[in-house]
């Protein structure tokens, strides 16, 4: 069992704490490129703009994720650099996740795929480099007794059926 540690900071109050994610922000280097792939492509839409920004929602916030135009010479932080690793957006349900999937395909770069045991997910690139992931969680009874299920996946076929990724054991 893999022991967590300590903290110097004192507990607080659940109260007192952030209560879930609010948004992000991404800089791009073509807005009206971005805004599309963002809206025709994966789903969002437009709740507001202005200047160099546009604001994006899923529907259940006023906005889930702001695009801002950082022009077209913006690079991407290299390798060994800070910054964000992906982007992750829930799936109702596997099913659900499995049928984006097949949306997806030739409508953007699909990076892979992967069973992570508590959640599975597969991986697109947006068109400034970003990585996006989609995800459906499993169910906790396929996990709640693994010890450290984080520590452990498995390959994922998305484009399949479920039986098809059965056949695969743990390495």
């Amino acid at each position: 069992m893999i022991s967590m540690p300590e903290t110097a900071a004192p507990k607080i109050d659940r109260t007192d704490r952030p209560i879930g994610w609010g948004h992000a922000v991404l800089k791009v280097r073509d807005l009206l490129r971005s805004e599309l792939f963002y809206t025709e492509v994966i789903g969002f839409r437009v709740v507001g703009r202005r200047t160099g920004m546009t604001f994006l929602s899923l529907g259940g916030t006023h906005h889930d994720l702001a695009l801002y135009e950082a022009g077209p010479r913006a690079q991407m932080p290299g390798t060994g650099s800070l910054g964000v690793v992906h982007l992750a957006f829930a799936m109702e349900d596997e099913s659900a996740l499995r049928r984006f999937y097949a949306f997806l395909k030739g409508k953007a770069t699909i990076l892979g795929a992967v069973n992570r045991v508590v959640f599975r997910s597969f991986y697109i690139a947006d068109p400034d480099g970003y990585i996006i992931e989609f995800f459906a969680d499993a169910p906790m009874g396929e996990w709640s007794n693994i010890p450290n299920p984080f520590d452990r996946e498995l390959p994922y076929n998305p484009g399949g059926t479920p039986l098809d990724d059965e056949e695969e054991e743990f390495p």
